[in-house]
């Protein structure tokens, strides 16, 4: 995936329905493309640029280097030449998973960081994923017939046989990998909580909108929408989520809120039709 200076809805929707298991490349210009998409008004050029111009720093530094040379150039170059760091912050703030701020503050929530390393370990020729280790960040490097365990809150440094055991026992791995699907999934949640920690009620629509087209049978997320869309106004539109919502779940399972919320739905005059809006898309 290329880099694009602006992304619109449609584009964006499209990137994230093609997006491949294996496309790591691809999480830094989307998660850029979901904040334009979140702020239209803000230019994300910026942005775009610097990413950029650390791949082709990086680039400059890696000339003539071999694989393994390349590695500990990227690893320094990312938490010692530039001095990103892991936020202390528990609960994820926007500040910490938007990728622009990362980006300006050299610092952020390991997912965004992450990704960044993944991008430009993919412009390096260097191929990684991420393991599926709860509560924890390892990267996985497979280089000729041999797999490297890379620890993210040791600055990406390599865990050796033992270290390893005793992560993948308190994280409870199975040493599989994430697809940049289930990545860029998981980073659209971490957006929802920052966003309903912080009140951001129209970009946390957005971001149920973006998990809904990723997933559209997540029942969950169509429910909390509902509730939101009440919240907002989007009379019409809250009845349909709900409508839709009851033909997966029965009306009597359903949380609380969701049955109330129908109750009052029904009961409320059929509004006016509305056009669409930046913010219903």
């Amino acid at each position: 995936m290329t880099f694009e200076t602006r992304f619109t809805w449609e584009k964006l929707v499209l990137e994230l329905k093609l997006l491949r298991n294996e496309d790591f490349g691809s999480l830094v210009p989307l998660s850029i493309g979901i904040q334009s998409v979140l702020w239209p008004k803000d230019n994300a050029e910026a942005c775009f640029r610097q990413v950029q111009f650390l791949g082709f720093e990086l680039m400059k530094n890696c000339e003539c280097l071999n694989e393994s040379d390349r590695w500990e150039a990227l690893r320094a170059f990312i938490f010692e030449d530039k001095g990103f760091q892991i936020s202390a912050h528990q609960d994820p703030c926007e500040k910490d998973v938007l990728m622009k701020c990362v980006l300006d503050e050299r610092s952020g929530h390991p997912l965004p960081l992450v990704f960044l390393l993944l991008h430009l370990s993919h412009f390096l020729d260097l191929p990684m994923a991420l393991l599926q280790a709860r509560h924890h960040f390892l990267l996985k490097w497979v280089r000729s017939g041999k797999t490297i365990y890379l620890d993210l809150y040791n600055e990406c440094r390599a865990l050796s046989d033992q270290e390893l055991i005793k992560v993948v026992n308190l994280s409870s791995s199975n040493l599989e990998v994430w697809s940049a699907k289930q990545l860029m999934a998981q980073y659209l949640e971490l957006l929802m909580h920052a966003f309903e920690a912080s009140q951001a009620l129209a970009q946390l629509h957005i971001v149920y909108n973006l998990m809904l087209q990723m997933d559209d049978t997540n029942t969950c997320i169509l429910g909390q929408r509902a509730l939101l869309r009440q919240k907002l106004g989007f009379t019409r539109e809250a009845l349909s989520d709900l409508k839709r919502y009851f033909s997966f779940v029965e009306q009597t399972h359903a949380p609380a809120e969701l049955q109330q919320a129908w109750l009052e739905l029904e009961a409320a005059p059929e509004p006016p039709p509305r056009t669409p809006t930046d913010v219903l898309h």
